[in-house]
């Protein structure tokens, strides 16, 4: 069972599956779609959604690993699709019920440009090797896919897509950032793990691009000719026209892969000069190596602990506020304006805390919301501080199921207060891997008639031919082995 905190009209809880509202039309549930497929949504790809205008656009992975869009109108509490806006080239036919077969990577990220045209970017985890060579980067375990740039036909409607071929095809983890004055960066790995991490800016809202910008370096480490420096990064607003910077590094051995994780990092890009500086102004020169990381940019040396990618923020004074997972953990990191706080752990000790977003109200009040694995089950709760996070309460649970398991995207751009995060829901009792799709905010999960959100149709009839999963695939070994999650590709 799920259950939410409010009694307010749009708050419903899910008895089952298919559950009604315990507030409001018995037809009503709290999700808007059902066809998300596999893990459909994180915070490493986002924006996941954008208000503008009035509504709310969100993307997922849905069927085929191919990029779904959805719109909520505020004014009027109307749902429009889900709509298929492109295909991803690493989906398969029919849909699999063996986590093994999925990839995962090429999950949708959103942005609407000056005009109101909807930009998905997607399907890529690094690029095959079919589409040519790369430049900037390896091919490496797992690479397939092509990174595509779809743009809607019209402004401000979902109902129609077409492909702008403008970008490369060798691209993980995409990511869009929107300054003031209208201007799109692109951010992404460009390949497999032995890839840079680069930019591409639009000054014409994502007719055209810019070459690729490398920030991040990879190369064969100087610490071992077996292992070799790669990253993983985060992109998004700061303060005025600059975009922040946070980021992980990830000793890759070679040849073969492995999940450890280390460090936080933190910098930023002057948009108007071109210049990117650490947190204390110093100017650095690109691409970021290892060495001038360590350098200029560390903010914790983690050791040993596991760490993974997180999100950053910053106050009204330019400051920023870092989240990252570290073990079992979510640490908090803040600026003080002279050093980096020492980190403090979020949430319940003993308990596993997994990603999430926050928003930053003050230098010294901060919201995030995370999803937490307890005795109980699962959550999704807001943690607060009010002291520039010395100290963190746990505020109001959003969702708690015992059967259903949680994944967040990052927060919506320009969020509208009655939907600030997508939300993906599934049981482990399911013999599907489909999710359910919730859209949350201050009032809880926006709520649509049980009709309007069914969009499976016969799939699960489909794949009730497919054998069971295999677990002896080399795949699926290999994961278990590593402990590798979706985003470690």
């Amino acid at each position: 069972m799920i259950a939410f905190s409010s009694t307010t009209r749009r708050l419903c809880g899910i008895l089952s599956a298919l559950s009604a509202c315990l507030v409001g039309s018995a037809a009503d549930v709290a999700y808007f779609a059902d066809n998300g497929y596999g893990n459909p949504i994180s915070t490493l790809q986002h924006p996941a959604g954008e208000h503008h205008q009035g509504v709310t656009y969100v993307a997922y992975q849905g069927p085929h690993e191919d990029p779904y869009i959805a719109a909520y109108v505020h004014a009027t509490a109307q749902w429009i699709g889900p709509v298929q806006a492109g295909v991803s080239a690493m989906g398969k036919s029919p849909d699999q019920i063996d986590p093994g077969e999925l990839d995962n990577h090429g999950k949708p990220a959103l942005v609407v440009d000056r005009q109101g045209y909807i930009h998905l970017v997607f399907g890529s985890h690094g690029g095959d090797p079919k589409y040519g060579r790369n430049p900037l980067g390896e091919f490496f375990m797992g690479t397939k896919g092509k990174m595509t740039h779809v743009v809607s036909v019209k402004p401000r409607d979902i109902s129609a897509w077409r492909v702008v071929d403008n970008i490369p095809v060798h691209g993980t983890y995409n990511q869009w950032v929107k300054v003031p004055n209208g201007d799109l960066y692109l951010f992404y790995r460009h390949g497999g793990h032995r890839s840079d991490w680069v930019y591409q800016k639009s000054v014409d809202d994502g007719r055209t691009f810019a070459a690729p910008v490398s920030v991040l370096k990879h190369k064969v480490s100087a610490a071992s000719p077996t292992v070799n420096d790669s990253w993983y990064a985060w992109f998004d607003n700061g303060r005025g026209d600059t975009i922040t910077a946070s980021y992980i590094y990830h000793p890759c051995a070679n040849p073969k892969h492995n999940a450890h994780r280390q460090n936080t990092y933190y910098m930023q890009l002057d948009t108007q000069s071109g210049q990117w500086s650490n947190v204390q102004g110093a100017r650095l020169a690109l691409p970021v190596t290892k060495e001038s990381a360590d350098q200029l940019t560390l903010i914790e040396d983690t050791g040993t602990v596991r760490t993974t990618h997180g999100t950053a923020h910053v106050d009204a004074a330019g400051r920023p506020h870092l989240v990252f997972p570290a073990g079992k953990d979510v640490r908090y990191y803040r600026w003080d304006g002279k050093a980096w706080q020492k980190p403090v752990a979020v949430g319940v000790a003993g308990e596993r805390m997994h990603d999430g977003d926050f928003f930053v109200d003050s230098p010294t009040n901060v919201r995030m919301l995370l999803a937490q694995t307890t005795e109980a089950g699962h959550e999704i709760a807001w943690w607060n501080t009010t002291d520039g996070g010395l100290t963190w309460l746990k505020g109001a649970v959003f969702m708690a199921s015992k059967e259903r398991s949680f994944n967040l995207s990052a927060m919506i751009r320009n969020a509208h207060p009655d939907a600030v995060m997508l939300l993906a829901s599934r049981s482990a009792a399911e013999p599907h891997l489909y999710r359910q799709m919730h859209l949350v905010g201050a009032h809880g999960a926006l709520v649509r008639p049980a009709a309007e959100a069914s969009h499976l149709g016969d799939r699960l009839e489909q794949i009730k031919s497919l054998p069971p999963p295999n677990k002896d695939k080399a795949e699926a070994k290999k994961r278990k082995k590593l402990g590798l999650g979706d985003d470690d590709l």
